[in-house]
């Protein structure tokens, strides 16, 4: 720019009582709604660290539950969001212009116990506590269950709204074993420790996923959908995002420890508690078109269990959008 142009863009910048600085500083705004569960600080990490940050003001937000982040979308508000991947396809098919990006883990639902609990079959009268009812940790225990044909009335449910809220209930009360996502589960795991409870991992709940359905062992549970508008506006910048998420699942990986300081940020769990969930997360980032068929068989089990889980029906193809 010739130095009188930029005397005269100075000049327009004051009076309007805006710095050149402040308008250099302007982005789009790039905003992702994240789970309250461990592929978020893969996201938070994203958020930081992406190339995409050169473009797009970057940020992560946590819903506290499935409830708030229908809300989210129905709104409008949420233009991308982490999701249960069950609960993409129910918005889809009621009507809401969002499809899927990828998935970000095959499988972070633990089950923690006082006493180990080495198959489902022992479940059988114990007292187990669920977060959020009819959600994604229920829908995989009840399923799971009925294709083992294990009476699910035979185990005593006590459902929770929060995670952090049946954490305190299991550890303070008689429970006997607790379904959490990651970090929830380690996390109770060491705050146990700290009262003198001794908490142990139960049965891995993906493997039985897997030896149940005659699958591999994966649960195809959550990852990134969109508004589709959105989307087809900023193809360029999910595919850079895509980068961001891969670059920063290898780094979390090779520096737990520094991930964990950045996932603190956006989860109710202390550090050691981040950094001693990420073996039991199954993280992955993995285009939804990559893993189209392993979804279509998760989606069809889900139809078998009950249609309503996916409002109906099974996904169209262009609900997959990468």
């Amino acid at each position: 720019m010739q130095r009188r142009g930029f005397l005269k863009l100075l000049a327009g910048t004051s009076t309007l009582g805006l710095s050149p600085n402040l308008l250099a500083a302007e982005k789009e705004t790039f905003a992702i709604y994240g789970a309250p569960a461990l592929p978020s600080m893969i996201i938070g990490i994203a958020a930081v660290q992406g190339q995409l940050t050169k473009q797009m003001d970057v940020s992560l937000k946590t819903w506290r539950s499935p409830d708030q982040l229908r809300a989210g979308v129905a709104s409008g508000q949420f233009k991308v969001m982490m999701s249960p991947s069950n609960v993409g396809v129910n918005l889809a098919n009621q009507g809401q212009r969002v499809g899927m990006i990828n998935i970000l883990t095959k499988g972070i639902i633990n089950i923690v116990s006082k006493q180990a609990i080495n198959q489902p079959q022992d479940l059988i009268g114990k007292k187990v506590l669920i977060p959020f009812k009819n959600d994604m940790l229920d829908i995989v225990l009840h399923a799971l269950l009925k294709k083992l044909n294990i009476d699910s009335q035979k185990i005593a449910i006590t459902y929770t709204a929060t995670p952090p809220e049946a954490v305190g209930l299991f550890l303070n009360k008689d429970f006997d074993a607790v379904l959490l996502p990651e970090p929830m589960a380690s996390a109770s795991i060491l705050k146990g420790k700290t009262m003198g409870i001794n908490v142990v991992r139960s049965f891995n709940l993906t493997q039985a996923w897997g030896e149940a359905f005659n699958t591999q062992a994966m649960i195809p549970q959550a990852g990134i959908i969109a508004d589709i508008d959105y989307f087809q506006q900023h193809q360029e910048q999910f595919e850079l995002f895509h980068q961001d998420l891969q670059a920063a699942l290898a780094w979390a990986n090779n520096n737990p420890q520094s991930a964990a300081q950045i996932g603190k940020n956006y989860m109710p769990a202390p550090v050691p508690a981040l950094v001693q969930s990420l073996p039991y997360a199954n993280l992955t980032v993995t285009k939804s078109r990559d893993i189209k068929t392993e979804l279509m068989q998760f989606y069809e089990e889900l139809m078998r269990f009950n249609p309503k889980l996916l409002g109906g029906k099974l996904p169209s193809d262009d609900f997959f959008l990468v």
